[in-house]
């Protein structure tokens, strides 16, 4: 099957079955695609790093066939010597896996907007619709872009400007995996909302459709190193209140990396909240978790859904954590990460945990092939280490 007609087919099955916010991301050119040999209707994304299949999101099926497609994935994955990992999952396919014999963990939690409820109204939001009026009085306003039907070179020219802000910045290419691009030469169904200032681009979100929820999802954002005052908000804002008229019922900003606020999970381990805590400070996109959480937090979400990364076997290990960023970032992740993920993993591993059973130990084999670590790495990784509170270390 040609790469056209494939697309063709994820898509038509995204439109029956596509309930997970970033399941539109799966048509990215990283995955390659699993489907049933028994006659299931679906599909599931996965990219394969240091033996680890890591699966995009839930499988894209009926809600009834996800188990016996999972156990056919994992069989698949077990006759290939892969372990099998499920990067950010929802509730709903969280617990059916955990039934399977899975072990999780929770990896954050994803703000949910009921537009037919949203409202700026009240005391509680009074900052917020400061910040909206100030940027208003500074001249801002929102606009949707429809690149498919009429294009605007001048708005495209400050876009890929913004993006390449952005990626000078990182320190590398845009991210992959869960997480979108601009995609301005196809759009598809991509929407985009342009923040504009005497008719420049000053910020931009790229968003993408959740077909099952009747949603959308707010994938990535750019803008000016400095922007006005009360800029972001007014971006989010008015994109909702366009996107309510559009007909969408549903907006979700996409997950808070480490939030544990609102959805309790009383077997996380300490362990593994420090490792992840380590491991997605290595990405700059995820660096400041609790400003995050708190910017998405300010529009009142309706409700807050937990994330989950599931794996098999059910002890964990760091080379979960490396294929993790690497599929996140192929371009600046090295395996010198490895090397700083064990060296970090044998500290962490002493931390006396409930949960401990379900952590694997960390040997030789992790960093098979991998040669002594150097000075620089060794600095690298002693620094890692100190940043891990001194209440945790062993």
């Amino acid at each position: 099957m040609s790469k056209e007609n494939e697309a063709v087919r994820v898509l038509e099955l995204l439109k029956k079955y596509g309930y997970h916010s970033q399941s539109y991301n799966i048509l990215r050119s990283d995955k390659s695609y699993f489907y049933s040999t028994f006659g299931i209707d679906g599909v599931i994304a996965y990219v394969v790093c240091t033996k680890v299949a890591m699966a995009a999101a839930d499988p894209v099926c009926d809600p009834s066939d996800i188990r016996e497609f999972v156990t056919e994935f994992k069989q698949f994955c077990k006759e290939h010597k892969w372990r099998c990992c499920f990067q950010s999952v929802t509730e709903r396919c969280k617990n059916i896996l955990e039934e399977m014999g899975f072990r999780m963990i929770k990896i954050g939690e994803e703000p949910i907007f009921d537009l037919e409820k949203f409202s700026l109204e009240g005391s509680k939001f009074r900052g917020l619709r400061k910040n909206i009026n100030q940027a208003k009085k500074q001249g801002l306003s929102v606009v949707e872009y429809h690149p498919l039907t009429e294009r605007q070179p001048e708005w495209e020219k400050d876009m890929e400007e913004l993006s390449a802000i952005w990626r000078k910045f990182k320190g590398s290419g845009e991210f992959s995996f869960l997480i979108g691009e601009p995609a301005l030469d196809n759009p598809k169904d991509r929407k985009y909302f342009l923040a504009l200032l005497d008719n420049k681009v000053e910020a931009f979100v790229v968003c993408t459709p959740v077909y099952t929820r009747n949603g959308i999802y707010f994938d990535i954002m750019r803008r000016q190193e400095k922007t006005p005052n009360g800029m972001p908000q007014l971006l989010f804002t008015e994109s909702f209140r366009m996107l309510k008229e559009q007909g969408y019922t549903m907006v979700t900003l996409g997950t808070a990396p480490l939030s544990y606020e609102h959805t309790t999970d009383p077997g996380q381990s300490l362990i593994i909240k420090t490792a992840l805590k380590l491991a997605f400070n290595r990405l700059g996109y995820f660096h400041r978790f609790k400003p995050l959480y708190k910017f998405k937090r300010q529009f009142g979400p309706t409700s807050w859904e937990g994330r989950y990364l599931v794996f098999s076997p059910r002890l964990f290990n760091p080379v979960i954590l490396y294929a993790l960023l690497k599929v996140y970032d192929p371009t600046s992740v090295t395996r010198k990460l490895l090397n700083q993920l064990n060296f970090a993993w044998k500290r962490i591993n002493k931390i006396k945990d409930g949960s401990v059973d379900f952590i694997g130990s960390t040997s030789g084999s992790v960093i098979k092939g991998i040669k002594g670590t150097s000075h620089k790495v060794f600095k690298t990784t002693k620094k890692t280490l100190q940043k891990i509170p001194s209440s945790i270390k062993s």
